[in-house]
């Protein structure tokens, strides 16, 4: 299959009735490898002029071009306008391309690597394989400094946890997805790494004084814009030095118009996080949400999954506008800037999905991913020697954040180590209990080497004593140990140096067996 999909009519503005200038306002999706009814019923009837897909939607290369390809010719004609067809893949934890393509690591995994070379190239190939299956904006790359440990959302998705980190690796993906011709969008503007709140389920804070924020927070979006980054998303967070309105970023006339597009002289999209997290649905509802952030200065409004929350939205801009709280100034201004990154992004795509996953671009993330898992300072040379009745322990696969990938069912670290190496194999839950532990502990008591894999195990109280049980175990017994960092890599600072240290940035089959060459019977 190779389809060439062309823009071969400029709609203007003034061509477009009111209906077709609301629908392209929104960016919405449907749960599964075919088009919902409803969504079909929003496109016909509301003009929705644009998609998001989720891990769902794409379960192989080719069903994903033929749905590319049927949304394509659909949208187009129903509404005039070539669509948006977006996607998040970040990479690692957050990557939503089908099996048998090329997923680049996480990206703390690439910073911590330090190549910038191989984060250009790495995002260009994510970029050709986007393009190639169909989808024309990429959601990435985050420009979210880490700067908070305890965070549950960021973590292992921004690049690093210092400013420069960050502007420095960030701005090599944002040439790779340039060099392949992508839309790409900067995200949680205006940062989202300096919280304990996800905002997939309640409303974070952002604290510090407009002076510290632009130090650090808004320093890699100032730096991103000044390199001609294409659009940003704003965060569903809080931020009182800017907005003295208990109000997210996304319903703040002083964030977005005033300070980004005035101060920063950002002249580029401006698109909105999900409008069904909870920051937005539960703390201020969808209708006054999408109406608000419009008002803001927000062009591009994502409301992902349910048609019945769309539909309030549109109806909750006619009303504005009907209302004369919505101008039509400001609808048209979103609406142009939407035309304009469509002229210059959404069109003259070949669909063809024998150029995703093609031999050399799996090599390359291969490669790539094996750079980024290696153990720890002082055994960064080393492979471990577990003998002849090894214990694994690890935490139950489990999906941290809704922002991350859905987690494959049927396997495990623990188990999959035991079938590698064999020995006994043991799972525990997040959070795991004093039993759990203690049955742990027993059983290193006649293993020949311990390996213990924990989940972001900094955020829970019973894998920090675990991890303390495995360093107590290392420094009183001359019996092997070994920690690995399943994602986040801060679980490794309780381990101490007598531990074997491993971080993945990333809980997946493909990290298994990288991590298992460094152990040997």
């Amino acid at each position: 299959m190779s389809v060439r999909i062309l823009d071969s009519h400029r709609t203007t503005l003034e061509q477009l009735s009111l209906e077709q200038k609301i629908g392209q306002l929104f960016v919405t999706g449907f749960p599964g490898t075919e088009p919902s009814e409803e969504f079909l019923r929003l496109v016909k009837e509301q003009k929705v002029g644009n998609v998001i897909f989720f891990t769902y939607n794409a379960k192989s290369r080719q069903q994903m071009a033929e749905l590319t390809n049927f949304l394509f010719k659909t949208i187009m004609e129903e509404t005039g306008i070539m669509p948006f067809i977006t996607i998040d893949e970040e990479g690692g934890v957050v990557s939503r391309l089908p099996e048998g393509t090329a997923i680049m690591p996480s990206p703390m995994a690439q910073g911590n690597l330090g190549d910038e070379e191989m984060i250009r190239q790495g995002a260009r190939i994510a970029g050709e394989q986007l393009l190639s299956l169909g989808v024309n904006f990429n959601l990435a790359p985050s420009l979210d400094i880490n700067s908070n440990q305890q965070n549950p959302v960021i973590g292992v998705r921004s690049f690093g946890e210092r400013a420069e980190q960050v502007c420095r690796f960030a701005s090599a993906a944002i040439q790779g997805y340039s060099q392949a011709g992508i839309m790409c969008s900067g995200k949680h503007f205006p940062g989202h790494g300096d919280t304990e709140t996800d905002s997939h389920l309640s409303l974070p804070v952002i604290h510090g004084t407009r002076e510290e924020l632009e130090r650090r927070e808004l320093l890699p979006f100032q730096k991103m814009i000044g390199e001609g980054l294409p659009a940003i998303t704003i965060a569903h967070i809080r931020v009182p030095s800017m907005e003295p309105k208990e109000i997210p970023a996304t319903m703040s006339r002083a964030i977005i118009s005033d300070y980004l597009r005035k101060e920063l002289g950002y002249d580029g999209l401006i698109i909105s996080d999900c409008m069904e997290m909870d920051a937005i649905q539960k703390c201020f509802g969808i209708g006054k949400g999408v109406v608000e952030g419009l008002r803001a200065g927000i062009d591009l409004i994502f409301i992902s999954h349910t048609p019945a929350a769309v539909k309030e939205g549109i109806e909750a801009v006619k009303e504005a506008l009907a209302e004369g709280t919505l101008s039509m100034k400001r609808l048209d201004d979103a609406v142009s800037r939407i035309l304009e990154a469509k002229k210059e992004y959404a069109g003259n795509i070949r669909i063809d999905p024998s150029q995703a996953g093609t031999e050399v671009q799996i090599t390359f993330a291969e490669k790539f991913l094996q750079k980024t898992i290696v153990p720890c300072d002082k055994y960064r040379n080393e492979k471990m020697l577990l003998g002849k009745s090894p214990l694994f322990a690890g935490a139950i696969p489990s999906r941290v954040t809704l922002a991350s990938s859905d987690v494959s069912a049927g396997w495990d670290f623990a188990h999959y180590m035991q079938r590698k190496f064999g020995g006994l194999a043991i799972t525990f839950s997040m959070e795991p209990s004093a039993a759990e532990i203690g049955r742990i502990m027993e059983a290193a008591k006649e293993a020949s080497s311990v390996v213990i894999g924990t989940l972001n195990g900094h955020l829970y109280q019973g894998q920090k004593e675990l991890i303390q049980s495995l360093h107590d175990l290392a420094k009183t017994n001359s019996k092997k140990t070994a920690l690995i960092a399943l994602r986040n890599p801060y679980d490794l600072q309780y381990a101490g140096e007598e531990v074997f240290c491993i971080p993945l940035y990333e809980y997946s089959v493909r990290t298994m067996e990288a991590v298992s060459s460094y152990f040997v019977q």
